[in-house]
């Protein structure tokens, strides 16, 4: 049987602790991290959970751009409502106060 066979069969059967104890070594450590981004963006994370894989994302050598594309490009997936929210949650933890910036724009200015 082929690994990934293995792991899938173990999986569906609730076989769990074998196949996640295993260390994940086809996805290098940018990737994980990115993917842990997008993960929190589908489930609504909390803003700490942000801050943790966000840090981890750009010390594994993500760029920020990249970690806005992955906002992006999980809109049709997981639903704008859910981009949405996490979007002021990924500014902030990359050290970027979107709900502070807005409040110093003018009313004018949301309309462009």
């Amino acid at each position: 049987m082929r690994s990934h066979e293995e792991k899938l069969r173990r999986l569906s059967l609730n076989d769990t602790e074998r196949v996640l104890q295993q260390p994940c070594v086809t996805l290098d450590a940018r990737t994980r991290a990115m993917l842990d981004v997008a993960v929190l963006v589908a489930l609504n994370g909390p803003s700490s959970a942000f801050e943790t894989a966000a840090s981890a994302a750009l010390a594994a050598g993500a760029t920020e751009d990249e970690l806005v594309e992955i906002l992006i490009s999980a809109a049709p997936t997981v639903g704008t409502a859910n981009v949405v929210a996490a979007a002021p949650k990924l500014a902030l933890a990359m050290g970027y106060d979107v709900d502070a910036a807005l409040e110093l724009l003018l009313p004018d200015d949301l309309l462009h």
